[in-house]
């Protein structure tokens, strides 16, 4: 068992639209908005920095959900 190598991959999309502090290498802040647009929060997988090795929908789900409460406290 401790020999075997199991391969980690994953068939869904993410990391198109990292997620970071510094714009010059992330598209979206730490609230999953775009640098340079004050309107627009993105919440798919796009936000992930890199893929994981599980199913990433809860994730996504919880990351929704604080970004939900920051545009309810922050934004309207």
């Amino acid at each position: 068992y401790l020999g075997t190598q199991f391969p980690y991959n994953t068939a869904h999309q993410m990391g198109t639209m990292k997620m970071g502090t510094d714009p010059q290498r992330s598209v979206l802040d730490t609230y999953c908005r775009p640098h340079d647009l004050d309107n627009v929060f993105v919440t798919d997988g796009c936000f992930f920095v890199t893929s994981g090795a599980v199913n990433p929908t809860l994730t996504i789900l919880a990351q929704t959900l604080r970004v939900a409460d920051f545009i309810k406290k922050e934004v309207l």
